[in-house]
């Protein structure tokens, strides 16, 4: 018997019943009575301590469709490489304006470990897990604190291999459309985009660049800026992005690719089927969920591993091509 199944029995949900075992003050006496009643009745006991299995996922932030989509498909690929050793995996969702007191949720929960996803630099869960004493994995984002440990995409070699894409393409004005500015993934993306302009000998223009957030509204309301800027291409940190930065152009009777070029990153589903097909590319979220649960594993045992980043692919479709065409 597992919380998840007396959840199921009882038609509550997996958080609550794991408050009510471990007698959270946010829990009803009566829920408390009513789960520990039954749990006693079908002889379920609740490990401690270093016996641990239980980890917490926590999303933050899932305003973002895009943030949304790739952190559910990265909790895929946790939630199978946990139930391989029989950890059982509690999701929780919070904002940066109403966050959890992390040390507080592990021992009311007696989690062993977090998985933290869709944090920026200024989270209060960032400022807290620099001193916690928190086994904690963290995704695409990082702290000091030696307990923490960080798992992410090759952010910027995979858009340097973009630019470079562009570069081979003719392009020399090649703009820039981030989203978050407290984001890591921002920043290593801008960082790659750098490095593909310092490879190819294009002196950087700060006009060119724009940040935003991980939504199709943030391409769209960027369209106004890059129709009038006289760039060829734009490198934008997320498919979505591009994909309402490709709409907004439209409105300024600018077509892709043939007026201006776009890319994205992800490549989510809609990026194949997007008209032109989008040229992004391409994370591997599954390897990502799979790799962040082995690498906290190894951190509950005591083996730390502070980072490993997941190799990506570039894909070339329709929203790419030479200025010579344009």
């Amino acid at each position: 018997m597992t919380i998840k199944e007396i959840a199921t029995h009882l038609g509550l949900s997996q958080s609550t019943v794991s408050k009510a075992l471990n007698n959270a003050s946010d829990v009803s006496a009566e829920t408390r009575d009513r789960v520990n009643g039954y749990a006693k009745s079908v002889g379920f006991s609740l490990k401690r301590n270093s016996d641990s299995k239980r980890i917490c996922v926590i999303f933050e932030n899932m305003d973002s469709s895009s943030t949304a989509q790739v952190s559910y498909h990265v909790l895929t690929g946790f939630q199978q490489a946990a139930n391989n050793y029989r950890y059982e995996v509690v999701v929780e969702h919070c904002t940066s304006k109403n966050p959890p007191n992390l040390k507080k949720l592990c021992h009311e929960n007696n989690f062993c470990a977090l998985m933290i996803l869709g944090t920026k630099l200024d989270s209060p869960l960032i400022k807290e897990l620099e001193s916690a004493n928190i086994t904690a994995m963290l995704m695409d984002s990082y702290v000091k604190n030696p307990k923490v440990s960080c798992v992410s995409s090759d952010n910027i070699n995979s858009v340097a291999a973009i630019v470079e894409h562009l570069t081979q393409l003719g392009h020399r004005k090649i703009g820039f459309l981030g989203g978050d500015r407290e984001s890591v993934v921002t920043r290593e993306r801008f960082s790659g985009y750098l490095v593909g302009l310092i490879e190819a000998n294009i002196e950087y223009n700060g006009a060119y660049v724009r940040y935003g957030n991980y939504t199709e509204a943030c391409g769209l309301d960027a369209a106004d800026y890059f129709s009038e800027l006289g760039v060829t291409a734009v490198v934008c940190a997320s498919d979505l992005i591009a994909i309402g930065l490709i709409n907004g152009l439209k409105r300024h009777s600018l077509r892709v690719p043939e007026d201006i070029s776009v890319t994205g990153f992800d490549d989510l589903d809609v990026a194949r089927y997007f008209s032109p097909a989008l040229t992004t590319v391409k994370q591997d979220f599954i390897s990502l969920g799979e790799n962040a649960f082995t690498l906290l594993r190894q951190a509950i045992k005591g083996n730390k591993v502070k980072r490993v980043t997941i190799h990506t692919e570039p894909i070339f479709r329709d929203s790419t091509a030479s200025v010579k065409e344009q």
